[in-house]
């Protein structure tokens, strides 16, 4: 070598290792899951109730990631609906054109009992019009605790609403819990956080 110092970069040594100034270093590696969250749910600011059964939208202090939780109560209103929930027209449409269908959505929630619980959803696509729905039913929520769960893309409702979703242009979000009786109440339902997740883990290579 003529007495110089050899520099090899990673990737040019079939051991990966890096070699600088005659000394080697073992590349840091780490795993990463991409994700892209949708919606705040730290504020009830952009969120508005899906009708008159709905009432109470606020943000609480009570809350798992981020700085509060989104929270409001289900009565008897004179919607006649069975539904309590928000839904969110997004300053900015969420591309999740990159995830496939066996990626999954991640939701967390609080309902303090199931009795007269059908359901807790998801509702994704371009406007009230058009979107895709995700059900976690009642059988597999615990209540009194923070609920969370992995729905997988693929596992949305066979039939959408209008033209469903276009994964890369999401500019709306609802989420709520559907009731089996529109006279049923809950207070204090809860929504803490929903993002989408790849199913597998990416390694990185710094």
């Amino acid at each position: 070598m003529g007495g110089g110092l050899s520099v090899m970069r990673a990737g040019s040594s079939p051991s990966g290792i890096e070699i600088v100034s005659g000394a080697a270093r073992i590349p840091h590696v780490s795993l990463v899951q991409d994700r892209e969250v949708i919606g705040d749910f730290t504020t009830a600011t952009g969120w508005t109730v899906l009708g008159t059964d709905t009432v109470n939208l606020a943000a609480s202090v009570t809350h798992v990631l981020g700085t509060a939780s989104l929270e409001f109560d289900k009565v008897d209103g004179v919607a006649n609906t069975i539904f309590a929930g928000a839904s969110n027209t997004l300053t900015s449409a969420v591309n999740l054109s990159r995830f496939s269908s066996h990626d999954a959505l991640e939701v967390a929630f609080y309902v303090s009992a199931t009795t007269d619980v059908a359901y807790a959803f998801v509702r994704l696509g371009t406007d009230v019009s058009n979107y895709n729905e995700w059900r976690i039913d009642d059988a597999s929520i615990t209540p009194a605790t923070w609920d969370v769960h992995q729905l997988p893309i693929s596992a949305c409702e066979l039939t959408p609403v209008g033209n469903g979703w276009n994964p890369s242009a999401v500019a709306y979000c609802s989420i709520g819990v559907a009731f089996d009786d529109e006279a049923d109440a809950l207070a204090d339902i809860k929504f803490d956080h929903l993002f989408a997740g790849a199913a597998y883990l990416r390694v990185s290579v710094h």
